[in-house]
């Protein structure tokens, strides 16, 4: 019996020591093929970064306890500067069992705005449609239907959300996936998922098109000393 016991002890430590030494192979691979594209694209990486989006606040999803940022992906998309990259952190109870992953991981894409903002969180309520057709007047109503949005200055909030920014939200599919977020000086979405960088420079795009529709009175009304 003990000799069994001793079998099942040296089989365990072989097999935890594999794990270890493929995940570690995972990660240097994986650093290995962001630094290339990131070197393909003259961007630049980081493979680890205490605050990649300095005092930004992160979306209540992508919170949780030993939260690390990975894969830092920082370049420019046209005039915008972008950053990329996967925030981890430690899964709960009922998230571990149903994934049975010990760690959560989301991709952050944030592109840094014209000037500072105020906290605004806008996500789809109803994902399985768009709007692309509506009248003058029927644009405020669609949106509060379809969206809901969190913000903490009422003008800030009107700046972004004008008339015109709110339909061009109601009528893009990316709606349902990419989730916004304002908060530092960054504008950012998130997802659960890893990094792919060419997926995230799809996002950019996606934040990037958003930023070129807000008037430019929204920046001027945040400006410091304004």
């Amino acid at each position: 019996m003990e000799g069994v016991l001793a079998v099942i002890a040296l089989v365990a430590v072989v097999v935890s020591a594999g794990a270890i030494t493929v995940a570690a192979h995972f990660r240097t691979e994986r650093s290995s093929e962001m630094r290339a594209w990131a070197r393909e694209h003259g961007w630049h990486y980081t493979e680890h970064h205490p605050r990649p989006l300095e005092d930004a606040v992160l979306p209540r999803p992508v919170h949780g306890e030993h939260a690390r940022a990975q894969h830092v992906l920082t370049g420019r998309r046209g005039q915008y500067l972008v950053t990329a990259f996967e925030h981890t952190h430690t899964a709960s109870a009922p998230d571990r069992r149903g994934t049975g992953r010990a760690r959560q991981t989301y991709r952050v894409v944030a592109v840094r705005t014209p000037g500072p903002v105020a906290e605004l969180e806008i996500r789809r309520r109803d994902l399985a449609t768009t709007v692309p057709d509506h009248g003058p007047g029927d644009v405020d109503p669609a949106f509060g239907t379809a969206f809901h949005t969190v913000g903490s200055d009422d003008e800030f909030t009107r700046s972004v959300l004008d008339h015109d920014t709110a339909a061009w939200l109601l009528a893009d599919s990316r709606s349902r996936s990419l989730p916004v977020r304002f908060t530092g000086d960054y504008v950012l979405t998130w997802a659960p998922m890893g990094l792919d960088p060419d997926r995230a420079l799809t996002a950019a795009d996606y934040l990037i098109e958003l930023l070129n529709r807000i008037p430019a009175q929204a920046w001027q009304r945040r400006a410091p000393g304004a």
